[in-house]
């Protein structure tokens, strides 16, 4: 049995990364949850001018948010074609078609049980996913389907990962030894899940309010209106443990970018997210240029009455004996910040390799170019299709495990690994020069098929559509005479 120090005491990895996983959700979530991070940079003083102008400016500044819109359109084209599962004799299995529809025993199916995988891998850089299977003995199978008790999925966020431990095998295999997990939140306490290859220990441990501000820290009674607030682990008051039926964790880590960190991605969006706070704060720096160009201040001594207009006032003493004018700046600056936030958005466009997905009418990009970011976006994406259809398979054979069922031979979970992002529109105009510039018959005939490929998705429909065209083709060639005909017209 640990105690509250141990149980506090977290992986490298995640000292290492939690406020950069802070950062990346947040930078997803966006609206309250980004503006709540303050990530626009601070002028001299100004949290402490009067009115408080920095939280002003955190409520005036808006989000464009490409983060979200980055893994959107990845989660788009990963699962534009939904995943294929043979799953053989398990296809009149009752359990396997409950997990199938309900894989997480909270009406989540698999296929978006697997979409929520790739967008926290996206985010964060990679994920957990396991199974379990409720502890509760049953006497008979039908008292066991009557009550659903079958092994479900999991899956866990980094943030909630505090410390974990892997060990190699006499063959050279690393295998999970330990694992953390926090797997409730509570106001006042956490569950906390220590699993191990034999056993699998239940923590109920109570929170320690401590408060800070910057570097400071103090007694959670004389927290300030500002400081923010976080939790230690204060003593445990419940503790559980039960054997580990498996032998081993079933738990796995989901990646595609690795770190310096067995157990920690590098997350896709990070360079995104940087980009997306860079036009964050020209946002907000062309907002107050905007403002201040429009609502000139006006510089007058404290006694001079003023009324109406929009914009600062500028004191002077009185002794100066000037008269009230109005201080404007010229708003020159406006069109630099513009086009300071257009190469941001281009810079995104780059490492995420959605220009191609982007490119606006009359792009610069030639051809080859549009074709090589293609290329580029469709091996990212094959590269997680991989991972994910790895990662279900394992929770598959974990699943298995748990039903105490072999896997069947027939059993696959296939990912499409091809993503087809070509421009119809070109290739269609393409396909037309083409038919143009070489009026062959059996040209022509192979054209038509190509087009009939690109444009129907259904295959039966195609299949179809080109036995029709076959059929056509074969009747004009028969309509039309051939030489060897007229010679014996002729004789």
């Amino acid at each position: 049995m640990l105690d509250v120090d141990q149980l506090e005491q977290v992986h490298p990895g995640y000292a290492e990364y939690a406020y950069r996983w802070d950062y990346y959700i947040r930078s997803y979530m966006g609206a309250e949850e980004y503006r709540d991070g303050a990530y626009l940079r601070k002028y001299i003083a100004e949290d402490q001018a009067p009115g408080n102008q920095y939280t002003q400016r955190l409520m005036d500044t808006p989000l464009q948010n490409h983060v979200k819109t980055t893994v959107d359109t990845y989660r788009s084209f990963l699962f534009r074609n939904e995943p294929t599962r043979t799953l053989g004799p398990l296809v009149d299995n009752e359990f396997a078609n409950r997990f199938v529809n309900d894989v997480d025993l909270d009406g989540t199916n698999i296929t978006q049980f697997m979409r929520e995988v790739a967008d926290m891998v996206f985010i964060y850089g990679g994920c957990w996913i396991g199974t379990d299977r409720p502890a509760y003995a049953v006497e008979t199978a039908a008292e066991e389907e009557a009550l659903d008790i079958r092994a479900y999925a999991q899956m866990w966020t980094p943030a909630n990962v505090l410390n974990w431990e892997y060990t190699r095998q006499p063959n050279g295999k690393k295998t999970l030894s330990m694992i953390r997990i926090i797997d409730e939140k509570h106001q006042d306490r956490d569950v906390i899940r220590c699993i191990y290859p034999d056993r699998i220990d239940v923590y109920t441990v109570t929170k320690d309010g401590v408060s800070y501000n910057d570097n400071s820290i103090s007694n959670v009674r004389n927290r300030g209106v500002n400081d923010k607030l976080s939790f230690g682990y204060d003593k445990i008051v419940g503790y559980e443990t039960y054997v580990n039926p498996l032998g081993y964790i079933p738990i796995h880590f989901v990646s595609v970018d690795k770190s310096f960190h067995r157990g920690v991605g590098t997350s896709i969006i990070g360079d995104v997210a940087d980009l997306q706070r860079s036009i964050y704060n020209k946002l907000s720096e062309l907002y107050q240029n905007i403002r201040i160009s429009s609502h000139p201040s006006i510089v007058a001594e404290p006694s001079t009455e003023l009324n109406g207009g929009v914009g600062a006032v500028v004191t002077v003493d009185e002794n100066t004996n000037i008269q009230p004018y109005l201080l404007q700046p010229t708003g020159a600056s406006i069109d630099g910040i513009i086009s300071a936030i257009e190469l941001d958005m281009e810079a995104i466009e780059d490492i995420t390799h959605l220009k191609a997905v982007k490119a606006k009418s009359g792009s610069p990009m030639s051809g080859v170019a549009l074709q090589t970011e293609r290329q580029n976006l469709n091996n990212r994406l094959a590269s997680m299709a991989s991972q994910l259809q790895i990662a279900e398979t394992k929770l598959w054979a974990d699943w298995m495990a748990w039903q105490g069922i072999a896997m069947p031979e027939e059993f696959e979970v296939y990912y499409e690994k091809s993503f087809d992002m070509r421009d119809k529109h070109s290739d269609l105009e393409l396909y037309r020069k083409a038919i143009e510039t070489v009026p062959h018959d059996s040209f022509v005939h192979y054209m038509h098929d190509e087009i009939a490929r690109m444009l129907i998705d259904d295959d039966e429909d195609l299949q179809e559509i080109i036995e029709s065209i076959a059929d056509d083709h074969e009747e004009m060639m028969v309509d039309v005479p051939t030489d060897m005909d007229n010679n014996q017209t002729q004789e």
